[in-house]
């Protein structure tokens, strides 16, 4: 798993203050390098809200998110990362 620049930043800000969190997890079927300063998938296909959060562990964070057949359909999956907003936006994660 990758942690981008932004990630780490958002990370560390986020130890401090109230900023937005993470919520949504696209996937995407590109591929390429996972870098640290990846700033978004390398072709984009869904993007969905995270079903369920779990901070209960300390230093373990659980998302699930769910895609249905129908947006799976077609989609030779084989990148995903994490965002804060619902479109757009910058990149917490990337997974390749």
């Amino acid at each position: 798993m990758t942690i981008t620049d932004f990630g780490k930043q958002m990370m560390a800000i986020r130890l401090g203050s109230n900023i937005d969190f993470p919520a949504y997890i696209g996937i995407g079927s590109g591929s390429g390098a996972v870098l640290s300063t990846a700033t978004g998938l390398v072709w984009h296909t869904d993007r969905n809200a995270f079903s369920t959060s779990d901070f209960s562990v300390n230093q373990k964070w659980t998302f699930t998110a769910d895609f249905n057949s129908i947006e799976m359909s077609g989609t030779g999956l084989k990148e995903f990362g994490i965002f804060v907003p619902s479109s757009g936006g910058s990149l917490w994660q990337r997974e390749g």
